[in-house]
């Protein structure tokens, strides 16, 4: 359906606002979560399939950007901060954890252990990511000349021999996250494996299209989950706050876009790299239309790991005071 009507990257946003919407209006939906760790290491592996031995050519042109990262994550910060502080009148604790750009599960965990409220931060991760997705999927969609829209039944079924391949490594580059307590493991832990491996030539396979159309349907449906059990007075509020806080959040990103695109940077692939989605529907959203996945794909795990680095500092100081 979503397709049918146009929705950009329909295999993820349909479900998405289908479970979104019969959730919000209290429809008992059952989904199991137990494979979703499993998925977001599939997602990882897939990423990394995309790194070659090119990307040792080309990594001189991330430097600038990679740099100016963490300075845009920062003033994005400053910014959502003073909307959830002065305008939501939040308190410190929810405020600064709820202004984070980093994982969804990983800013909850850490506001759950300092005493913010979870509740807030969940919602305002959520609202935050679901605007993005939306904003960027629509950009995506207009400044993409030729995007990935269809795909012939015969693509459906090839590199079927490649997913056992997929699996192992998913699974092995989960455990060997979660025992190294890599920051957001579930799918760095497998995509570092991966591309691993394919960067220094020791494999070389091939996602499944039916795999990514899964991990896309699966992800999707999970993120419209969060709007169970939420009544009127507990959304409204938080979901306010999400998008006003996502707003303010596009003036930092618009005036990096306008400075970094000086330096001769693909315009898309900086907005897919900068925009303060979830690290997961990111990728997916690139892999979709064909773009750089890897230049993508780096940016989000930097940022991931400064934003859990900058929390852990920062809860330190919470917990003290």
């Amino acid at each position: 359906m979503a397709y049918n009507i146009g929705i950009p990257l329909p295999w993820l946003l349909g479900p998405l606002f289908l479970i979104g919407f019969f959730c919000a209006l209290k429809v008992e939906i059952k989904i199991p979560k137990k494979p979703l760790p499993l998925v977001r290491a599939l997602l990882g592996c897939v990423i990394g399939t995309n790194f070659t031995s090119e990307i040792f050519a080309n990594i001189n042109q991330f430097g600038k950007s990679l740099f100016l990262l963490p300075f845009f994550v920062v003033l994005m910060i400053l910014c959502t901060y003073f909307v959830l502080k002065k305008i939501m009148n939040y308190d410190k604790k929810t405020s600064l954890i709820g202004s984070m750009p980093g994982g969804l599960n990983e800013m909850v965990l850490l506001v759950s252990e300092i005493g913010g409220n979870e509740r807030i931060v969940t919602l305002l991760n959520t609202t935050r990511i679901i605007m993005v997705i939306t904003i960027v999927s629509i950009l995506t969609h207009l400044l993409t000349e030729n995007p990935i829209n269809e795909t012939s039944e015969v693509l459906y079924f090839s590199h079927l021999d490649d997913l056992l391949f997929i699996f192992i490594i998913s699974i092995i580059g989960f455990f060997t996250g979660k025992i190294l307590s890599i920051p957001g493991y579930s799918i760095i832990g497998s995509m570092l494996l991966s591309s691993f491996l394919h960067a220094f030539g020791f494999i070389n396979v091939t996602p499944n299209i039916l795999l990514v159309i899964v991990i896309q349907i699966y992800l999707g449906t999970n993120l419209g989950l969060y709007f169970k059990n939420i009544r009127l007075e507990e959304f409204l509020g938080p979901i306010k706050a999400g998008f006003l806080s996502t707003l303010i959040s596009f003036i930092p990103l618009c005036l990096f876009l306008y400075f970094l695109n000086f330096f001769g940077f693909d315009l898309l692939s900086l907005i897919l790299s900068y925009a303060p989605g979830g690290q997961a529907e990111m990728c997916i959203l690139t892999l979709s239309i064909g773009g750089d996945i890897v230049f993508v794909s780096i940016h989000h795990v930097f940022r991931v790991f400064f934003v859990i680095i900058l929390a852990s500092i920062l809860k330190k100081y919470l917990l003290k005071n």
